[in-house]
């Protein structure tokens, strides 16, 4: 082998090289978004259990059903206020208590934020005061 083929032939070793450590370096990254994306659903659905959990247990002990002519209309303030207290969320989540249009219940909206304060994940589930027990007969 001459030196210009050794010199050329080193030349492309070391590109094709570059080249496979960069698409390793890029799918790395990739998974490791993928994987932080997967532990902030993780989170999300772990703080939507416990809301449950805490209502199924203990929705009942607080008066968290708007008085009125309709015993079964849960008050959003209510709720929020003490599911802040027992059950808060980690840093870059927040929760917001919606009505539902259709009176069947208030929503509980889970989100996840990034560095920048913009929604990454969004998780909504609908709380009905009678499938917590919590109607008033």
């Amino acid at each position: 082998m001459s030196l210009p083929e050794v010199l050329i032939s080193s030349m492309l070793l070391a590109s094709s090289s570059s080249a496979a450590l960069g698409v390793w370096s890029q799918a790395t990254a990739t998974w490791q978004q993928s994987r932080t994306l997967q532990q902030t659903a993780d989170q999300l659905e772990l703080m939507q259990l416990a809301s449950h959990r805490w209502l199924r247990q203990h929705g009942a002990e607080r008066n968290l059903v708007i008085p009125g002519l309709d015993p079964c209309l849960l008050d959003a303030s209510a709720v929020a206020v003490a599911l802040d207290q027992a059950v808060p969320l980690p840093q870059g989540m927040t929760r917001q208590w919606v009505v539902d249009s259709e009176q069947l219940g208030i929503w509980q909206e889970l989100s996840a934020l990034n560095a920048d304060g913009e929604v990454l994940l969004q998780r909504r589930q609908l709380v009905s005061p009678a499938a917590y027990g919590l109607c008033r007969s």
